[in-house]
């Protein structure tokens, strides 16, 4: 069968504003395989995304990074929707720009929302894709808080072409 597909990692920087020194990175990591390979994966493993929580400080010439996973969330899951045939797993993510949120493309032809802080899924949306999403973008603007930004749209994009587009959590 094909090979296990390299992982998919974004991640929303933060300076930590209480020390100049002291920086932090979160990071979502999800991979994808062949279904037959999905069941060689421990259960409570399979279809999730890794939301992993990176510091750095820095001392003097020295930096010092300390990394965990602060979640492992559920995404999409083996069924017969994908059949035993399919890819389960992640294709796309994106955080939205003020990085409280973000998104996550699924082979279920799926998005999911999480929340940054709590890895929490605030929502599952379904567009009219007949295959898996494979594009994710959240709606940038000027900063002014009268754009898009502010207004949380969120489009989607799959093989087939096709694009959803939703008004998802609004600042």
């Amino acid at each position: 069968g094909d090979q296990m597909q390299s992982p998919s990692i974004h991640g929303y920087h933060a300076a930590d504003s209480r020390e100049q020194s002291k920086q932090s990175i979160v990071a979502v990591a999800g991979m994808a395989a062949d279904a037959m390979e999905q069941l060689a994966i421990p259960e409570e493993q399979r279809g999730t995304v890794a939301v992993i929580k990176a510091t750095t400080l820095q001392d003097g010439e020295h930096i010092r990074m300390n990394a965990r996973v602060r979640a492992q969330v559920g995404t999409c899951q083996l069924s017969n929707e994908i059949g035993r045939e399919g890819k389960p797993g992640i294709g796309v993510c994106k955080f939205r720009p003020d990085g409280k949120v973000f998104a996550v493309g699924g082979w279920d032809k799926r998005v999911r929302v999480y929340s940054r802080t709590s890895a929490k899924m605030l929502s599952v949306l379904k567009g009219p894709n007949d295959v898996s999403v494979t594009a994710l973008d959240w709606a940038a603007g000027d900063g002014d808080g009268s754009d898009l930004t502010n207004a949380g749209v969120l489009a989607a994009g799959s093989g087939d072409g096709k694009i959803s587009v939703w008004r998802a959590f609004p600042v």
